[in-house]
């Protein structure tokens, strides 16, 4: 196996999506509320549903019902998107019980949207959700920090070449990945 295989499989692994949200709910909270105690809490409290989901992954690709942890074949998918909607319901009902800070019913909400979208994208085409998940962070955080990470642009490219160069989508999945991550957040 080449170097730049070796790389382009690294990027991707570095920027998979379940890896990029880990922080976001902490850095969320922070900016709403300025207290890091807090947004603490509500990161860890975020971090047990994500690993829930991340476990019921793993566990699905080791009974066979997913090929692989990107859930890369595309008739795979739906039976993905429920699980997150599933997740997604439970998260939002125990914010809400236990009166969860805004910005993160927020941040579901796009994320619901998301979903949404993803799965009736998905009917067509397998769209990047590397892709769409780094453009979608750069674009909202640069909406969040007066655009300071817009110095990040060059990544999208950089994973889109990455998840071309392992075979994991074509060109167009790359593209309409990016389109979605820019036209989510706006939404």
């Amino acid at each position: 196996m080449g170097m730049v295989i070796l790389l382009a499989r690294f990027i991707s692994f570095i920027f998979n999506p379940y890896l990029l949200i880990l922080p976001i709910p902490y850095f969320l909270v922070m900016r709403q509320t300025g207290d890091s105690l807090y947004a603490g809490k509500w990161a860890v409290f975020t971090l047990c549903f994500l690993m829930a989901v991340g476990l019921s992954v793993f566990i699905l690709v080791k009974k066979g019902y997913f090929s692989d942890l990107d859930i890369s074949k595309r008739e795979q998918r739906p039976l993905f998107f429920f699980l997150l909607i599933f997740f997604a319901i439970i998260y939002f009902l125990s914010l809400f019980y236990f009166q969860g800070p805004i910005v993160l019913f927020t941040a579901l909400s796009g994320i619901f949207l998301s979903i949404v979208v993803f799965s009736f994208i998905n009917t067509r085409i397998k769209a990047s959700i590397h892709v769409a998940s780094i453009t979608g962070l750069i674009f909202s955080f640069s909406f969040l920090y007066s655009g300071i990470f817009l110095l990040l642009l060059f990544l999208i490219p950089l994973i889109g070449w990455s998840r071309l160069k392992i075979h994991r989508h074509t060109k167009s999945e790359v593209y309409v990945g990016a389109f979605l991550g820019i036209l989510i957040p706006l939404v």
